[in-house]
């Protein structure tokens, strides 16, 4: 009997059960986070908390067997980390979420490969392109020392959402770029530009950023595992 044979009956190594426990428990150490940034402001320990709750995506992309996908919403943990301290480290938390959006841009490019793209993604490419010329035209007067690495990760992400946008999958990829890129864009207008809208003591601005980025990892995470499952099946199975 070979090793192929003795082992097929028996159960993974990790269990398909586990993955949405942690994508579950991911949300709510989100909003978890997002009502303590309501009631309390930026406090210590609150960076841990804030990427926490992308390490438990991590996780669920870890038990869904996306290693890469995994390895991406690691960086932007880091990144989280980085950005959330008090004061925020600024170049470092850019260079961990160049190094996901990197991650995300070989994760897009190996679907096209593989499905094709899709046509009608050239819209979304050029709309971007257009948004992120007007953005950098914009932001431009206030990057002051951080101009080259704010160039350098606005061409990434811009990459990476280009991609995802002719990605033959599930529009859940398309949208968490999107997402994505829209949260990292009031980031930056309020960097650059002095953004800030509150109500009360609630900074709907900083809320704003974390709704809008929470859902574009999600949205990526849940679109790439179904994409994969899906990629997955045999014909047999995908004509039931």
């Amino acid at each position: 009997m070979s090793a192929t044979d003795r082992y097929k009956d028996t159960e993974p190594l990790i269990p398909d059960w586990a993955a949405p426990i942690y994508l579950w428990v991911g949300a709510i150490t989100a909003i978890g986070y997002l009502v303590m940034a309501i009631l309390l402001g930026g406090t210590a320990g609150m960076a841990v908390v804030k990427a926490l709750s992308v390490v438990l995506l991590a996780g669920y992309a870890a038990f869904s067997r996306a290693t890469l996908l995994s390895f991406a919403l690691l960086f932007s943990a880091a990144g989280d980390y980085a950005l959330g301290i008090v004061p925020p480290a600024r170049e470092t938390g850019i260079a961990f979420f160049a190094a996901a959006h990197i991650a995300y841009i070989a994760i897009f490019a190996l679907i096209i490969l593989k499905s094709g793209f899709r046509r009608d993604g050239l819209v979304l490419a050029l709309a971007l392109a257009v948004f992120g010329a007007a953005m950098y035209w914009w932001l431009s007067p206030g990057l002051g020392a951080l101009r080259a690495p704010v160039t350098a990760y606005l061409i990434i992400i811009l990459a990476m959402a280009v991609l995802a946008g002719l990605v033959k999958g599930p529009r859940l990829i398309a949208m968490g770029a999107i997402l994505f890129v829209t949260s990292d864009s009031l980031i930056a207008m309020g960097w650059f530009r002095g953004l800030s809208i509150t109500y009360g003591h609630i900074d709907l601005v900083g809320a704003a950023i974390w709704i809008t980025y929470y859902a574009a990892q999600i949205c990526l995470a849940l679109g790439v595992v179904r994409y994969k499952r899906l990629s997955e099946r045999t014909p047999a199975e995908a004509t039931r």
